[in-house]
């Protein structure tokens, strides 16, 4: 009886809890890692999210802006492509499209905008660099009858 006593005593047990704190230390900081990865990723996510809510508000405030100017509109006036130069002004139209230009270049990285009408059928596009997304490149369209 007095072997069995013995075994179990504490003191045989020299360097088991050195172990154990090795081990559950190495349990926190995995899943400290893993949080601060999922942070990440959620900042990320945060951040295109942000990006097209700005570009879809923009394309409808430049389908507003053809509605208000219907005659210019549906006459190709706005009409533009991503890369053509600002307009310099003089006229209603360049003065909208060229305040919508300056209005995406301040709140997209790298954005662009184009409009293209049919008609009375118009299609507003802007696009940005979203590198910190999962695609670098983005775009946003939007249709609309004016």
């Amino acid at each position: 009886m007095s072997g069995v006593m013995r075994s179990l005593s504490p003191g045989r047990q020299h360097g088991v809890g050195m172990i154990e704190v090795l081990i559950a230390i190495v349990v926190v900081a995995l899943g400290v890692l893993a949080i601060i990865r999922m942070q990440t990723n959620m900042v990320r996510a945060n951040q295109s999210a942000l990006l097209r809510t700005q570009a879809t508000l923009l394309v409808y405030d430049m389908t507003d802006r053809l509605r208000v100017d219907r005659m210019n509109a549906s006459a190709g006036a706005y009409n533009r492509s991503f890369d053509d130069a600002v307009p310099d002004g003089g006229t209603l139209p360049a003065n909208e499209t060229a305040d919508w230009l300056a209005q995406i270049r301040e709140t997209l990285p790298s954005g662009a905008g184009a409009i293209a009408n049919n008609g009375m059928q118009v299609t507003v596009s802007v696009r940005w660099d979203d590198s910190r997304g999962e695609q670098a490149a983005q775009m946003f369209s939007a249709s609309a009858e004016i």
